[in-house]
């Protein structure tokens, strides 16, 4: 409900800017990791790299970034259709993928994770060429850019038969020319490798990431800042590479001086090298302070809280968590487990008016099938001082009974429908989609109290809300039926009060 709000907010401020005559730049970007690969060793970094370019260009402004994990080509097809639809109402336009890539007879390719690559005939038919991520870009108002952590060594390469002596099979990815107005950056040049590096994250990422978020840099000069940054880490083995040109404008990730470098160190979410000093800029922020120590959670109940509070909520995406702060915050980063690093969540486009400042982004994105486990959360005050980390318990099946829980109490006055066809038809759709939180449906006819069972199909957790193929969500009942009744009985026992629904 928050997460609805904050957009709502974000729209009003957006349409008033419109009134003002002046139009807000609109971006978006499509991010993709490519990891659990079918036919190559998993990866360890594209899903990681991917999370964190996400992050970043959240805190850059774009307005929608939409992340996909591990995709197969018809799921690769399937977001370059839809985020092509998104670019047509955009000024700039970004697809970052990581994960392998491959040239075969001059072309590029991204390689999705289904795919075999037994010989060079497939490549057509199981990967995804460059053009097709270019197209995609075009109706793009302003800047299209494509950036591509695709050059690691092709594990395709040794096993794939040959099946023409002209066309040839690289290592790493090939030179392109792209149209104007587009750029396209390799994490490495043509012909090289990349390094996944030993960190979380890969050179190229986190300087990247570095980069992107330093206010007034023109984005030809943060590539240019990259690729020094990645030949000082890599020891010059790897040299990243932009090919395309970009008209006169001026693009900035981020224009103007904001707190997002300060909060940024202050979290731990990584620093640049070592370097000649920046000039001294004016702090809008006192400095930030040491850690606070974790605040003891409040009692239960309408007291007041001291802690992060946290709801997750599944859908056929994954998992979302979403924060609720105790106080007003700047910025927002998690991780779950004991070790590794926090994950800043980037910035909403509203402003706190407690703080003046862009509102850190209280969702946090979680793979469908993450394990049990511990949401850490630390944030940034309006003081600039870190607070946390705070624990926070995360169990995948007492999450989603208690999610689907609040979602039935929440439509309870769409329990039951009733639909005139061949006959009286008794819906109950919803509850078949929310099922997993229910040990038991009682319905009643024409009866104020529920005399009957209605046996669900079993849960299946791997996809809580799909409805089989084979079940009818309905019953057959009377001509002369006028009402019906239903009462719920939940996973842990408790039963719901009975309502009544008439036709």
């Amino acid at each position: 409900m928050g997460r609805q709000l904050a957009r709502i907010a974000a729209l009003a401020l957006i349409l008033v800017a419109a009134g003002g005559g002046a139009r807000a730049e609109t971006r978006v970007a499509l991010v993709i990791g490519n990891a659990a690969y079918a036919a190559a060793p998993r990866l360890d970094n594209p899903t990681r790299d991917a999370a964190r370019v996400a992050g970043a260009l959240r805190a850059a402004g774009f307005r929608t970034v939409t992340t996909v994990r591990d995709a197969g080509r018809a799921d690769l097809i399937a977001a370059l259709n839809a985020f092509s639809e998104a670019a047509e109402r955009a000024d700039w336009a970004l697809v970052y993928f990581a994960g392998h890539g491959v040239e075969v007879g001059g072309t590029n390719y991204l390689v999705p994770v289904d795919a075999r690559l037994r010989s060079d005939r497939d490549i057509a038919d199981e990967a995804v060429p460059l053009d097709r991520v270019l197209q995609a870009l075009e109706p793009a108002r302003k800047l299209r850019l494509v950036i591509l952590d695709a050059c690691r060594d092709n594990p395709f390469l040794d096993a794939m038969r040959r099946t023409s002596p002209t066309r040839s099979v690289g290592r790493g990815l090939a030179r392109i020319e792209p149209e104007g107005g587009t750029l396209v950056a390799f994490a490495a040049k043509h012909g090289q490798t990349a390094l996944d590096g030993e960190g979380e994250n890969s050179p190229f990422v986190q300087a990247l990431t570095r980069r992107m978020a330093t206010p007034g840099l023109e984005i030809n000069k943060v590539f240019r800042l990259v690729r020094d940054d990645v030949l000082a880490a890599t020891g010059r083995r790897q040299e990243p590479f932009v090919y395309g040109s970009l008209p006169g404008e001026d693009f900035f990730f981020v224009g103007d001086a904001s707190v997002k470098p300060a909060a940024e160190a202050a979290l731990g979410l990584g620093a640049p090298p070592a370097g000649p000093a920046l000039p001294a800029q004016v702090a809008a922020l006192p400095p930030v302070r040491e850690p606070t120590p974790p605040r003891p959670a409040a009692p239960e109940g309408n007291a007041p809280v001291n802690a992060p509070l946290v709801s997750f909520s599944r859908s056929n995406a994954g998992w979302h968590a979403t924060v609720s702060l105790p106080e007003p915050a700047i910025a927002l980063a998690w991780r779950l487990g004991e070790a590794g690093a926090f994950q800043d969540t980037g910035l909403l486009d509203v402003i706190d008016q407690r703080t003046g400042r862009r509102m850190p982004n209280p969702s946090i994105a979680l793979d469908a099938d993450a394990k049990p486990g511990t949401l850490q959360l630390r944030y940034v005050d309006a003081a600039g001082a870190v607070v946390g980390p705070f624990p926070i318990a995360f169990d995948p099946r007492e999450a989603l009974l208690r999610d689907q829980r609040r979602t039935i109490e929440m439509v309870s006055g769409s329990w039951l429908s009733f639909r005139d066809f061949n006959g009286v038809l008794l819906y109950y759709t919803a509850l078949v989609s929310y099922r997993c939180a229910i040990r038991e449906l009682r319905i009643g006819l024409d009866r104020p109290e529920p005399d009957r069972v209605v046996p669900l199909p079993p849960c299946d957790e791997a996809n809580p809300f799909a409805i089989p193929g084979n079940l009818l969500p309905y019953l057959k009942v009377p001509a002369g039926t006028r009402s019906a009744s239903a009462q719920i009985v939940y996973r842990d026992g408790s039963v719901s009060p009975v309502r009544v629904f008439r036709r």
